[in-house]
């Protein structure tokens, strides 16, 4: 217990015993092997609430991978592209689509609501549990873009990967054909309404003649009327032409909303040269309109002229329209915002030009009607209805071409998605077993060696001589755990069992008090020191044990020595020798009592013990008394040793008086039980009150470890001495060094 400069020192180094300013124990000494040393010993020490939270976090990650449920991932790849190209109704209405797709916009879609209830209305409930999840993630530098399935099952996995895959595309599919199919619709719907009015016009134009008796009309009528019905089939041709630009220019216009929210509105972007382009190509249309009905073939030198005509015109139309999209300076890097914009200023261009066209002919319709007025009411009325017959045919005839065409025309558009790997198998992502038990058994390392870190900072208890030495505490013995239970003496029943160096003194524990016993002898070498006080900071720590058993070894070394019970507040020894307490300490003292009356003999040779006494109300006065010096220095005259048992320093205040009256106190501390703070405030009220100590004697160490290797080595010594011995028929007697099996246990 001696901080002082040369820290760890032995027995050997402590002839001078402790000093008071020694007691504050600096940090320990430390090199790479101690610090090694040290957590070896933590860990050893340690062990089992290592081994605990270890197998505990252990046996959680392995709960948490037993109950997670499985997720299966499977995959299926896609490539996007753009194949539909092209419009119905010739140049005017061609539509200019985006160059490249929008990945962004097919990502989000493939992970939309809507398309979700669209699988799920594909699939059966037993192939759509609970828990899937589908994500889409593009591949960097390419349209093409993985969708991600994950289900509680492979089969389920598998099935939604693939069935999102295919409702994309039929999505997709139908988007691609939205501005067909409207036209489509719009000419089959005109197609029932045409076919209808041509069977009413032939049922009206039969009943006529038969009602009439007429059959037929004048060659001249005959020519104005198929006149008149050709102009009319323009005229449903052109309306037909009209819609269909309307419906896609309305697909367009949808599309730029849909990827330029804040682009300004289509019919805003124009300029006075675009706007006189516009006004000239419609005027040249109306003098081809007006041409057609007067007569003039559609390969005539004039009518040629005015397509030339057209075609310039729109050229330079097309040209000024992508400058004056290229001056709006709209962010598109793909150029898909241009194209649909310069698609839509085609698309308003051509449905201007046709509306043009359809109000030429339908002035031209009216001038025949005008015609037909002059003549004859009953000729009049045949050739109306030869009129309507004649022009429904026609125009049931070139919507029939159309409605093909559009067909045609939808059933050519295909998908701009191609599935290029269908999901064929799924592989386990959720619970990862091997993932998740290395990170298990690592999170269980981390949090064992924590859980020892932590309990080792929060210990400041004593463990073994090592750590106190290095504190810079004088040792002057290391008491190894002892086992105690039913050893006594075949030659005397009275010894107890807390006498280990006389109920087993071959035992490792016999021979940790023997060199006890030669380390206070080098101690006293400077100091005579024949009263020595045993004590400790507190109670349980085996003070009593290690005095019995010191005065024991000092007695077998051939001294005579009496062994007091100064611990006069819960005294032991009595019990220990199955004696009564009374007379003894305290009546020497206040009762004058002979030292022959109280002492007995303990059964061992050499060695006496002195009980108590009566408990005083106030041990501490009792000692302070000159009797008690005078009784302690009569009773040094009559025995060799004098050594007392005290009561534990921090608990009773009588132990530092008799700590002035002995020539040394012994500290005993308890391994894995005294604390370093304990031990700094006993020895501090000891060195306050004048005594003097000797050092420590550490108890109840483990033998296990680096604080138990001497025994071993000495029990293996000892082992082969003692078979030598027995071998030469030499028996051991009681007070020899010779040692035996190590016992185990508290001392």
């Amino acid at each position: 217990m001696n901080p002082g400069p040369d820290a760890g020192g032995r027995a050997a180094d402590a002839g001078s015993g402790l000093r008071h300013e020694d007691l504050q124990g600096g940090p320990p000494a430390t090199d790479s092997r101690t610090i090694i040393q040290d957590y070896l010993e933590a860990a050893t020490r340690r062990k089992w609430l290592a081994l605990g939270v270890f197998l505990g976090v252990l046996a959680m990650i392995t709960l948490s991978i037993v109950k997670t449920t499985p997720v299966f991932q499977a995959r299926t790849t896609i490539l996007v592209t753009d194949n539909n190209q092209g419009s119905l109704f010739g140049k005017e209405g061609t539509v200019f689509w985006p160059s490249g797709p929008n990945t962004a916009n097919i990502v989000e879609l493939l992970q939309s609501r809507s398309l979700a209830e669209s699988v799920a209305k594909r699939l059966p409930d037993s192939a759509l549990p609970s828990g899937s999840a589908v994500a889409a993630r593009p591949v960097r530098n390419a349209e093409i873009i993985e969708v991600i399935a994950s289900a509680p099952t492979r089969a389920a996995a598998v099935s939604v990967a693939n069935a999102y895959a295919d409702a994309y595309e039929q999505y997709d599919l139908g988007l691609s054909r939205l501005d067909v199919s409207a036209i489509r619709q719009f000419v089959e719907n005109q197609l029932a309404v045409v076919g209808s009015r041509l069977d009413s016009s032939e049922q009206d134009l039969a009943q006529f003649k038969t009602a009439h008796k007429l059959t037929s009309i004048d060659e001249a009528t005959r020519a104005m009327i198929e006149r008149q019905s050709d102009l009319a089939a323009e005229y449903q041709r052109t309306l037909t032409e009209a819609k269909g630009n309307q419906a896609q220019l309305s697909f367009v216009q949808g599309r730029i909303a849909e990827e330029g929210k804040s682009m300004a509105d289509v019919d805003a972007i124009s300029s006075p040269l675009v706007a006189e382009l516009k006004g000239t190509l419609n005027q040249i249309e109306v003098d081809k309109t007006n041409l057609l009905i007067r007569g003039f073939a559609p390969n005539s030198e004039r009518i040629k002229v005015l397509d030339r005509q057209i075609d310039s015109t729109r050229a330079r139309l097309r040209t000024e329209s992508q400058k004056l999209i290229t001056r709006q300076g709209f962010v598109d890097p793909a150029g898909h915002l241009n194209d649909l914009l310069e698609s839509a200023l085609t698309l308003n261009t051509g449905l201007a030009s046709s509306q043009a066209r359809q109000a030429a002919l339908a002035n031209a319709l009216a001038g025949f009607d005008t015609q037909l007025e002059r003549l004859p009411e009953a000729e009049r009325q045949l050739a109306r209805l030869t009129r309507d017959v004649e022009t429904g045919r026609r125009v049931h005839s070139l919507l029939s071409e159309r409605y093909e065409e559009a067909r045609i025309r939808e059933v050519g558009r295909i998908s701009s998605v191609r599935i290029i790997d269908r999901a064929s198998q799924a592989r386990q992502t959720r619970p990862n077993v091997r993932s998740s038990l290395v990170a298990g058994l690592l999170l269980a390392l981390v949090l064992a060696v924590g859980a020892v870190v932590a309990a080792e900072n929060l210990d400041t208890a004593i463990h073994g001589q090592d750590e106190v030495e290095r504190r810079g505490y004088a040792v002057l013995g290391s008491i190894p755990r002892l086992s105690l239970a039913g050893r006594r003496t075949k030659q005397n029943e009275a010894v107890t069992s807390h006498l280990i160096t006389h109920t087993d003194f071959e035992s490792s524990g016999a021979e940790a008090f023997r060199m006890l016993r030669t380390a206070l002898a080098f101690t006293s070498a400077e100091r005579p020191m024949r009263t020595i006080a045993v004590t400790s900071p507190g109670p349980s720590e085996g003070k009593t044990t290690v005095a019995v058993n010191l005065a024991s070894v000092l007695a077998q070394a051939g001294s005579r020595v009496l062994l007091i019970d100064g611990d006069l507040r819960h005294p032991a020894l009595h019990t220990l020798f199955k004696r009564g307490k009374k007379p003894g300490l305290s009546d020497l003292v206040v009762l004058n009592v002979s030292p022959a009356e109280a002492v007995f003999p303990t059964g061992l040779d050499g060695l006496s013990c002195l009980p108590c006494g009566t408990i005083p109300p106030s041990p501490a006065d009792l000692l302070t008394l000159n009797a008690t010096r005078a009784l302690l220095e009569r009773l040094e005259t009559e025995y060799d040793y004098v050594v007392i048992d005290t009561a534990p320093v921090l608990v009773a205040a009588d132990t530092p008086i008799i700590g002035t009256l002995a020539d040394t106190t012994i500290m005993v501390v308890r391994a894995d039980r005294t604390t370093l703070d304990a031990l700094n405030r006993a020895g501090s009220a000891m060195l306050s009150g004048g005594a003097h100590l000797s050092g420590l004697v550490v108890n109840d160490v483990k033998r296990t470890g680096r604080y138990g290797r001497y025994y071993y080595y000495y029990y293996k010594y000892h082992y082969y001495r003692h078979g030598q011995q027995k071998a030469n028929g030499v028996r051991t007697r009681e007070g020899t060094e010779d040692e035996g099996a190590a016992p185990e246990g508290q001392g």
